[in-house]
């Protein structure tokens, strides 16, 4: 049986998230992200970790090299726990195609969540039918650009150091 901590819950792919049987709401903000190791540690019976969270501010700029060190030195935290020997699924985006919300493919939160629940490992579009693959940051203004780095970035920790991970790059979620 799995035991899912979901980091990022308050967001709406992470509420809905919390529905699926067996989900732990992990309460640790980027701020507190040394508290991941004992989180970890209290928690043994977690096995898998579905992260949907993301730095970024409700008002002014929202993303800027601050925000990118936050996220970034969270995941590097994270992922030197315990959490990197669990099945570790990771919310990215279209942006690190290109791709900004002047393209927009509509998909509700809980159809977006089903995609978690799957044993895949790699990295995976959804939906699937888009078919990007190519990596391409070229024209995005400076907010896209911060956002598309650091889930790159984060994906790459990810990648390094999970062994059972699944990173999925959503088109939008309503």
């Amino acid at each position: 049986m799995k035991n899912i901590c979901v980091i990022g819950a308050t967001g709406k792919l992470g509420k809905e998230l919390v529905k699926h049987p067996n989900t732990i709401v992990c309460p640790i903000r980027f701020e507190n992200a040394v508290d991941y190791k004992d989180w970890f540690e209290e928690h043994k019976e977690v096995d898998t970790v579905w992260h949907v969270a993301r730095a970024c501010r409700k008002a002014g700029v929202r993303r800027d090299f601050s925000t990118f060190m936050l996220e970034q030195n969270a995941m590097k935290k994270l992922t030197d726990t315990r959490a990197k020997d669990c099945r570790f699924v990771y919310a990215s985006t279209k942006v690190v195609y290109g791709i900004t919300s002047d393209e927009i493919t509509p998909l509700s939160a809980n159809i977006t969540a089903e995609n978690f629940t799957d044993g895949k490992i790699g990295t995976v579009n959804f939906p699937a039918w888009k078919v990007n693959k190519e990596i391409n940051t070229s024209n995005l203004g400076n907010g896209h650009l911060i956002y598309a780095m650091t889930k790159l970035a984060c994906e790459r920790l990810i990648s390094d150091k999970c062994l059972n991970y699944k990173i999925v790059r959503i088109w939008d979620i309503l």
